[in-house]
């Protein structure tokens, strides 16, 4: 079975095995669509971009996490999930010559360069 819900939910006990709900709602696509869009300064955006970036959250699942029934990465680990999405998202960004800036070595360490942090005084 593959679910998932708009809210979270805590894990299912079912015939000795324990799944674990999956959220899907926005929280993984737009923000690490928008850095990259932001970091490349794209020209303008694509129905691939969004394509890419779903393609690249489904990569971060691991197959452990496939089967306790997840279909995104840990919400624990967001911000790192964020940025290698929106690295994948640059990449197809630069490779479609979108790019309004150079073309990093790193495309990783880019995106990371463009995170940002907010301090407080």
């Amino acid at each position: 079975m593959v679910y998932a819900s708009g809210v979270q939910f805590p894990p299912v006990h079912r015939a000795g095995q324990t799944f674990l709900p999956s959220q899907a709602n926005n929280l993984y696509i737009f923000p690490a669509v928008g850095m990259a869009i932001y970091a490349t300064h794209a020209k303008r955006v694509t129905d691939e971009m969004f394509i890419e970036a779903v393609h690249a959250i489904a990569d971060q699942v691991s197959a452990e996490q496939l089967k306790l029934g997840m279909l995104f990465p840990p919400q624990s680990n967001i911000l790192e999930v964020e940025i290698q999405t929106a690295a994948r998202v640059a990449k197809l960004v630069f490779d479609a010559g979108l790019a309004r800036v150079d073309r990093p070595a790193d495309l990783v360490a880019f995106i990371r360069g463009h995170v940002y942090a907010s301090q407080y005084g």
